[in-house]
């Protein structure tokens, strides 16, 4: 781990679960693949282990509003035995048991009283107790200092009540272990209590070929955390510029008056110029998905790309350079832009080409981090945005390629 990935975790990776759409323990669940954890500061695990802790009260809360509605609705065919008869008799297959003059028959049962809303009960009862004591053990206490957009502070709080007031919808219950025929409502609240019961013990971490762990480490891509912070710059600098940010639906907009712009992350634009490959019908796998995009539609003519590259090799960045030039071809953007870190000093270039990428490198360097150039008639820049440098110094970097266009 370079003193830059360590920059980058630290400014950016309390905000990583979120950019990357976890909005369930369902797929936090699914990042749990890292092998070595990453050093990290107590800020960024606190905030981190804060929306974990958001995300098992959300969970909660959704399982105790399905089991709510199972509760009311579901109907259970089963065999009783008993003198009396209760709920609906099924005739044909009734029959007399003697000689206890009892009967055995069918009967629609209600849901009411199944085990599961016991074990539910004794769940959900846990987990409340669990997350206000986790909380209290936090060394990050609420969302003061986030992004709004990132802000979950007072859903948070709306679903804790929630919380709070369901659990006393279900009988307090007892614990026993999950089992494969449990409904899907009670298995996520199992899923639940066992991730707020064992908060402490996830790490973030890298996965690594050939080393295996049973620890619950979560893994991070250091790609994904660069175009994060190159995607939280551009944002700062649309809201220091007076434009609202706005995440709905898991989207991101910024609005100032009557413009709108949409930001768009790996994803191919309707723009694309791409019509047919060969005979295949699924054109769409086939477009270009630049990392970030801003797209404002009659807003914003035509789109601003952004291909972010957390590379320091020659080869990689040189890459990076022809592929922006193909998102430009294919995109017509209004201006394209090739963002990396710096390459190293002491490397072998293995071609003509690489040796262009070190010469343009260098003209970037002596430019202020910033250089131009044109390719059929578009305008792409190469932006050295380095973690290392302050904020200020990165967004100074970012003005100069959106303030003519914003």
């Amino acid at each position: 781990m370079t003193k830059r990935d360590r920059e980058l975790l630290n400014k950016v990776g309390r905000y990583y679960l979120q950019y990357k759409g976890v909005v369930d323990i369902e797929k936090l669940l699914s990042l749990f693949e890292g092998t070595t954890e990453l050093p990290i500061n107590d800020y960024t695990l606190s905030y981190i282990y804060f929306y974990i802790i958001y995300l098992v009260t959300k969970d909660a809360v959704r399982s105790a509003l399905e089991a709510l509605k199972d509760r009311l609705t579901y109907r259970e065919f089963s065999v009783e035995y008993s003198q009396e008869l209760l709920g609906e008799l099924d005739v044909p297959r009734t029959i007399e048991v003697y000689p206890m003059n009892m009967v055995t028959y069918y009967n629609f049962t209600e849901g009411l009283n199944a085990p599961e809303y016991l074990i539910l009960g004794y769940l959900l009862r846990r987990i409340y107790y669990l997350v206000r004591e986790k909380l209290e053990g936090l060394k990050y206490g609420n969302n003061d200092n986030v992004p709004k957009y990132f802000n979950f502070y007072e859903d948070f709080k709306k679903k804790y009540e929630e919380l709070n007031e369901l659990k006393e919808k279900f009988p307090d219950g007892y614990y026993r272990e999950p089992s494969y025929t449990d409904p899907e409502w009670l298995m996520r609240a199992y899923k639940a209590y066992f991730l707020i019961k064992g908060l402490e013990s996830i790490k973030v971490g890298t996965k690594e070929k050939g080393v295996v762990t049973d620890r619950k480490i979560i893994k991070f891509l250091f790609w994904k955390l660069y175009e994060l912070y190159v995607f939280y710059l551009v944002v700062d600098y649309l809201e220091s510029n007076g434009y609202n940010i706005i995440r709905k639906d898991g989207e991101f907009f910024a609005k100032k008056g009557d413009k709108l712009i949409r930001l768009v992350f790996n994803t191919s634009l309707t723009t694309s110029s791409l019509r047919k490959v060969d005979n295949t019908e699924d054109v769409e796998k086939y477009k270009g998905r630049p990392d970030i995009s801003l797209d404002g539609k009659d807003r914003l003519p035509k789109p601003i790309i952004f291909e972010c590259k957390y590379s320091t090799s020659v080869s990689y960045i040189t890459m990076g350079r022809f592929k922006v030039m193909a998102y430009t071809y294919e995109y017509d953007p209004e201006v394209a832009v090739l963002v990396y870190p710096g390459l190293k000093e002491s490397q072998v270039d293995y071609d003509a080409e690489d040796s262009a990428t070190r010469e343009l490198d260098q003209i970037v360097k002596e430019k202020g981090f910033l250089l131009d150039f044109y390719y059929n008639s578009h305008l792409i820049y190469m932006a050295i945005i380095d973690p290392l440098r302050k904020d200020e110094e990165n967004l100074r970097i970012i003005d100069k390629i959106l303030g003519k266009i914003i």
